[in-house]
């Protein structure tokens, strides 16, 4: 049964967009599922990119659906209507493919409870060739899916621009399902099927292994990455010498630009184009699973990135470029002068600190973007060192200054609480750092009249898997708690300081679903 208040409300949100696909009598028809709520959801780069992929290939159908907000949730349970799609408020159970984009490993909850709103078994076992093949991909897919892993039929362990057009081959060129998964598991790179994986478990408990149960399925599976976007560093180095012909090459080539696919003025960040220009990070800090899980470093060229700013410049004035490192491109002076040049006004996800150019702060200044973020990590100059980054709390502050003096008052300030090693003294160092941030602030704010905030963003340290820090033990729940509400505590004490904070049990929720096993607490907790 359809209930009309869910079906007005999906319709609601649909009349706001622009670009949106319907496409009828598709020979193959994909939900392509986000698991959070619309606004978050429209806000995701990898649901538009996949979006855009799957709907340009002419025999396919790709629509959209999403958690349901608070109101609408209640009307699902209470009317027992399943889950729809947005373009055709049709169910996803009568889809040939439920595919879900994954960012955050706290959202595999939320993939368990929009299964079981549509009506679909949640667990993979119990699913016949009768219902849809469930796919999973997604940032998340680098990390660690094992906590999904028995409810997902395949999961595309890579980059979209390769797996997108490898999954429909498949689905096309075989007829039942698991044809589909052993033609998808024997390609060897990009696609785990779970079910064809046995595991082996030591007395601890602990895994001890996969071992394949089909043949020709490999016993590892590599990461499909999109090889055709040139290396940051090669093109860096060809550009630099002066080495125009391979440059040329490099640049080129018919290369994909992830951006906003589908103009949603009502979710968060709606306002704006938002533009993949790179992936990945050289820089190689202990923590961060970007900079390992998305290498080597590349760069979409900036004729590209520029191209699909010029498309969108009839509907907005504002672009968000979306980097791990955007002062790293080696185009970065050409894609800002273009985009000034369009009358963009620019924003940045976060930067680095070390990369700050005049250049961009000119840009964001010229926005009239009054916040910019940037992460120091900790206050400590010893604790940046065991983590690789190599930044010293003098030159951070002489950076924050460039910021300040271009009449840039606020900075967002990200900080980890419970890194390796770390001691009372260095959680007492970033009392002091921000003290100087904040005193550097006021400085530059008189010659303006006014003065900014600093805000501090406090994570708890998370051991992400594929990195130097995974074997890290997290700290107790408990400890890690202390820890955070004695640095919030300092930090509230000092004037213009406006400190947020993750809790100790999201921190250890994501410990949790990053730790390298088959866990089944995902539906246990969702069936509590």
């Amino acid at each position: 049964m359809m209930n009309r208040s869910i079906i007005n409300s999906l319709k609601k949100k649909l009349a706001t967009e622009e670009g949106y696909v319907v496409r009828q009598g598709a020979e193959l028809r994909i939900a392509l599922c986000y698991p959070n709520t619309y606004s978050i959801g429209m806000a995701n780069l990898g649901l538009h990119t996949m979006y855009e992929l799957f709907n340009s290939i002419p025999s396919v159908s790709c629509e959209r659906a999403f958690l349901p907000d608070s109101s609408d949730l209640k009307e699902h349970e209470r009317t027992g209507t399943p889950l729809l799609t947005l373009e055709t408020q049709t169910p996803i159970k009568d889809f040939d493919v439920v595919a879900f984009s994954i960012s955050f490993e706290t959202d595999y909850l939320n993939m368990a409870r929009m299964l079981h709103l549509s009506g679909i078994p949640v667990w993979s076992a119990e699913r016949s060739h009768f219902h849809p093949l469930i796919v999973m991909g997604g940032a998340a897919s680098f990390l660690n899916p094992e906590p999904i892993a028995d409810f997902t039929d395949v999961i595309a362990v890579g980059e979209g621009e390769i797996l997108a057009y490898q999954l429909v081959d498949a689905i096309f060129d075989n007829e039942t399902k698991e044809e589909i998964l052993l033609s998808l598991a024997g390609i060897g790179r990009g696609f785990y099927v779970p079910s064809f994986y046995d595991v082996v478990y030591n007395d601890d408990g602990t895994v001890f292994d996969y071992v394949p149960n089909q043949p020709g399925v490999p016993r590892r599976v590599g990461r499909a990455l999109a090889s055709v976007n040139p290396k940051e560093g090669t093109l860096r180095r060809a550009l630099k010498r002066g080495e125009s012909e391979l440059s040329d090459f490099l640049v080129g080539q018919d290369i994909f630009c992830p951006s906003t696919a589908v103009w949603a003025p009502e979710a968060e960040m709606g306002d704006r184009l938002l533009v993949e220009i790179s992936r990945g990070c050289s820089q190689g800090c202990r923590f961060c699973w970007a900079g390992y899980n998305y290498y080597p470093p590349r760069v979409v060229p900036a004729k590209d990135i520029l191209a699909k700013a010029a498309e969108w410049r009839s509907k907005t004035d504002k672009i968000g470029l979306v980097s791990t490192a955007v002062c790293d491109h080696p185009e970065i002076s050409t894609i800002l002068r273009e985009l000034r040049a369009m009358d963009y006004r620019i924003s940045v996800s976060s930067l680095r600190l070390d990369q700050i150019s005049d250049e961009l702060l000119d840009a964001l200044v010229e926005s009239r973007d009054q916040q910019i973020a940037v992460a120091p990590e900790t206050g400590s100059d010893r604790l940046r060192r065991v983590i690789n980054k190599n930044l010293t709390n003098d030159e951070i502050v002489d950076i924050c200054g460039a910021v300040f003096d271009r009449g840039m008052l606020t900075v967002k300030l990200y900080m980890m609480v419970g890194l390796p090693t770390e001691t009372e003294d260095d959680l007492d160092e970033m009392f002091i750092l921000v003290e100087r941030i904040k005193d550097r602030m006021l400085e530059a704010g008189k010659r303006f009249g006014r003065a900014g905030t600093i805000i501090p963003s406090l994570n708890g340290f998370v051991p992400k898997p594929n990195t130097p820090l995974q074997w890290e033990p997290i700290y107790e729940e408990k400890e890690l708690r202390r820890r955070l509400k004695y640095v919030c505590k300092g930090l509230s004490r000092i004037p213009n300081v406006n400190v947020r904070f993750m809790s100790a049990r999201i921190a250890h929720e994501q410990a949790l679903f990053s730790s390298d096993c088959r866990i089944l607490i995902v539906v246990q907790e969702f069936d509590s």
